[in-house]
């Protein structure tokens, strides 16, 4: 299963939210495990979603995804 590490922040000024994501690839489909860790404290969060692969690889989706979550507004799931 593949891993990806990286970080981003929610916004501008604001800590960095640093996350660990493993990750499968079913059809279009992208199922993954996530572990965040920042200034609130660790998290994780288990989902799925759908991608192109015609147009994105999907380690590629798989940044864009975390990064998007974590830039929410709601903060229901991530940190």
């Amino acid at each position: 299963m593949p891993t990806l590490d990286g970080s981003h922040s929610r916004g501008s000024g604001s800590p960095l939210v640093r996350y660990r994501v493993d990750y499968e690839v079913v059809g279009h489909t992208i199922n993954y495990r996530a572990s965040f860790a920042g200034s609130d404290g660790p998290s994780s969060h288990e989902g799925q979603f759908d991608f192109d692969p015609a147009h994105v690889d999907a380690r590629s989706a798989v940044e864009a995804f975390m990064q998007n979550h974590i830039a929410k507004a709601d903060w229901d799931v991530a940190p």
